[in-house]
């Protein structure tokens, strides 16, 4: 990363004091877009032992070095006969509300799922993401899995996120209440308030971690900061 940064402040490197880690480029080559990208393909590619003395590829040379670009792009969610899936505009705050809302976005599900809905600070929908699909009795989830869209959806003040049991009993197992106490402390942490952790079950049954107070005290915290 200092290599690229330092391309980038042209001027800083060709004049500055010496480093071994900075490339010269002499000033025909370093004003192409060719130079640049032959700098970043030896600056990122490989470790600084093989980068000094290494040959270009010709190919980087006439073609140039392709960049990736990150996008996050959103799409409406469909039903598999391809219609809109459409939601009442309610706030979520409420555990009851929030199941009955989002328990269809999972129903007829033969497998765990686990999603997160991320909300505004009117606690409304701002966006779903169904983040695994596991067996009938588990699903694999990591923080980041849970935490990233979050981040990254605009506008998002707190989340909430939900799974089912096939089975369609929807009491807790232990592995839930570890997976629910890691999320909150980590979204203290990223000052991003988990709102709940549902689990939606079947006949409108479902199981709120809020509701029975595993998240009352750090809500409410949240809630007065």
């Amino acid at each position: 990363m200092r290599d690229v940064i330092c391309l980038q402040l042209h001027s800083a490197v060709t004049d500055g004091p010496s480093h071994p880690d900075i490339h010269r480029l002499s000033p025909a080559v370093a004003d192409t877009a060719v130079g640049r990208e032959t700098c970043v393909l030896r600056s990122t590619c490989f470790p600084p032992e093989r980068r000094r003395n290494m040959p270009v590829p010709h190919d980087c040379l006439t073609r140039g070095l392709p960049v990736r670009e990150f996008v996050c792009a959103y799409r409406t969610l469909r039903d598999d006969q391809g219609h809109t899936v459409r939601l009442p505009a309610v706030p979520l705050s409420n555990p009851r509300i929030a199941a009955e809302t989002l328990a269809p976005l999972l129903a007829g599900e033969a497998v765990e799922v686990f999603a997160v809905a991320c909300l505004s600070t009117e606690h409304r929908l701002l966006a779903w993401h169904v983040l695994s699909r596991g067996t009938r009795s588990s699903t694999p989830i990591s923080l980041p899995d849970v935490f990233v869209p979050a981040c990254l959806t605009p506008g998002t003040t707190a989340l909430l996120v939900v799974h089912n049991h096939p089975s369609g009993n929807p009491a807790p197992s232990p592995d839930d209440a570890r997976l629910t106490l890691r999320l909150a402390q980590a979204a203290d942490v990223l000052d991003m308030p988990l709102l709940d952790h549902l689990i939606v079950g079947d006949a409108g049954r479902y199981f709120s971690f809020r509701e029975t107070g595993t998240l009352a005290a750090r809500i409410a915290d949240g809630d007065r900061a």
